[in-house]
This record gives C-alpha cells, structure tokens and sequence, in this order.
C-alpha cells in the first residue's frame, strides 16, 4: 500500500520520528521553563488538564477513526458489487443474440476495463459513462417480442444496479475529512504532548519513555484516519483489483466456464 506515491512504512517511520522529535524538542522547552522549580520536582496542578484535554481529545480521535473506517469499508463493499454486477451481466449477455451479446460484452469490458486504469487517474471516467449509455442504447433498440425479452430486463435492472453503485462508488471514494478537522486533530495531538512534556517526574528517563510512547500512538492513530480517508485516491489497487478480477470472470465466460 502506498499514499500519494509515498510506501506506507516510509509514511508511518517518518510520522514516528516527526512525533518523537516534537516530544523531546517540547521536553526541553518545558525543562527550561520550570528550572527554577528544580530538578525532579513535580507540578500535579497540570494533571487535570492533561486528564481532560486527554478525554476530549480521545473522544474526537477515536470518533474519527471508527467513522473513516466505517467509510473505508462501506466503499470497500460497494466496489466490489460494482464489479460483481459487470459479472452478472456478462453473464447474462450469453444468452442474447450474436450482434448484441458481441456489442454488451465489448461494452462491459471496455467499462471495467477503464475503471481499473485510466479512470482512477480520472483520464477515464467518460469511457466508462459513456459505456454505460451504450449498453441501455444496444437493448433499447432490439424489437419486442423476441426470445431473448426476459435476459434483456434481467440485464437492464443490472445495468441501473451499477450505474446506482458507480455514482456511490464515484463519491465514496473522495477524501471526506475536511480540513478544518485535520487541523484540529494535528492541533489537539501537539497540545497534548506538549502538556505531558510540561510535565515533571521524578525519573527522567521514565518521562521521556512515556511521552515517547504517548506521541508515537498519537501519531500512529493520525495515520491510520489518513490512511482510510485518502486510500482509495491514492492506492489504485483499492479500486483496480475487483475489476481486474472481473475481467478474469469475462475470459473465463468466454472459454464456457
């Protein structure tokens, strides 16, 4: 998996190191600014507000990976009967006369196959569009009355299925956090591990493992709500791979299996 060209390891050792590096910059600051306290001394007046900034923002934090996980996986799902809909409906197009099946196949394969390349990049979404008023164009226009009559609604109430799951596709898989949320998010994780740096123990080794700790988890947890929002624009594979798959089905509907 990779992010905006970027490999997915390189993403989260870089987000470690940024976190770490914020913690020990912050611990120095706040070392420097108690001195005078001395050494080791301990100031339980920030405790609460580490508590309550730590509530509201666990609350925020963990509230936005469930729902971006939530989408991640509801966008998942409808690629994949966006797919599993092409399927059915090559299928389908075995049972139709020769022109039209030869027409709905090239049709179904000249949309799958723009979904799982040009169309990611969005060099390709009027192939597949235009795919798609072709097919209801090459049914439309065969007479009634004709043996084939009951695949062809079979295949048209198919063809809205995936016409309705491409418009959700097309929309579930844009970035939906807005950035005002980014902000307070980054935001909230900087305050956070400031305040813990502000904070004195008596053993200085101990403080700087646990704020360590704590800032590596924030910044971990931060990846992953990036990682789900913007998977699906920078991860071809995500979207390319059930397509692909049915493209496999297409060839081996072709050989009669």
């Amino acid at each position: 998996m990779s992010h905006s060209g970027i490999p997915l390891w390189l993403l989260l050792t870089a987000v470690i190191v940024i976190a770490i590096s914020l913690t020990l910059a912050m611990m120095a600051l706040g070392n420097r600014i108690l001195a005078s306290e001395g050494p080791a001394s301990v100031n339980p007046s920030i405790a609460p507000l580490i508590t309550a900034v730590g509530i509201i923002y666990g609350a925020l934090l963990g509230f936005t990976v469930v729902t971006n996980w939530e989408h991640f996986s509801s966008t998942r799902v409808m690629i994949a009967s966006e797919a599993s809909a092409l399927t059915t409906m090559y299928r389908q197009s075995v049972a139709m006369p020769d022109e039209e099946r030869t027409q709905v196949q090239g049709l179904l394969r000249q949309y799958a196959e723009a979904v799982a390349g040009p169309e990611w990049n969005q060099q390709g979404s009027n192939v597949a569009r235009a795919a798609i008023t072709s097919m209801y164009r090459v049914v439309g226009r065969q007479p009634p009355g004709t043996m084939s009559k009951p695949i062809e609604s079979e295949f048209v109430s198919q063809l809205s299925v995936l016409a309705s799951d491409r418009n959700e596709r097309i929309t579930g898989t844009k970035p939906k956090m807005p950035g005002l949320l980014w902000v307070i998010l980054i935001s909230g994780a900087i305050v956070l591990i400031s305040l813990i740096s502000f904070l004195r123990m008596t053993s200085v080794v101990g403080h700087v493992i646990v704020s360590c700790a704590i800032a590596t988890l924030l910044g971990l947890l931060l990846s992953t709500v990036f990682a789900f929002d913007y998977s699906f624009a920078s991860d071809r594979q995500f979207v390319a791979g059930p397509f692909n798959h049915a493209i496999d089905i297409f060839n081996l509907v072709d050989r009669g299996t």
